[in-house]
């Protein structure tokens, strides 16, 4: 049965202008994660899923499709409910 979970995403990027990701947070809103505004690199992602882990697995997904269009090295945290914190490193190239 499936429920709404809302995943917690906080990314570090490097070797990325200002401007990039400004853009970078501008395209997840339209993706439908919301930013934390206490938070410089934090958003929040309410999403449809079976369970905690689908969940963080959507948000994650949505997120690398949107930041892999920009050359950068992002450090991720995703966090959903009580599981596991999923902890992730993507370099992303042009």
């Amino acid at each position: 049965m499936s429920q709404i979970y809302n995943v917690l995403i906080v990314a570090e990027f490097k070797d990325i202008s200002e401007d990039v990701l400004k853009n970078i947070a501008l395209r997840l809103e339209e993706h439908g994660l919301e930013r934390i505004p206490t938070l410089k690199t934090a958003w929040e992602y309410p999403t449809e899923a079976e369970d905690e882990a689908e969940a963080k697995d959507k948000c994650l997904q949505e997120f690398v499709n949107v930041c892999r269009t920009s050359p950068s090295e992002c450090a991720m945290v995703v966090h959903a409910g009580t599981t596991q914190i999923i902890r992730r490193r993507k370099k992303f190239e042009s």
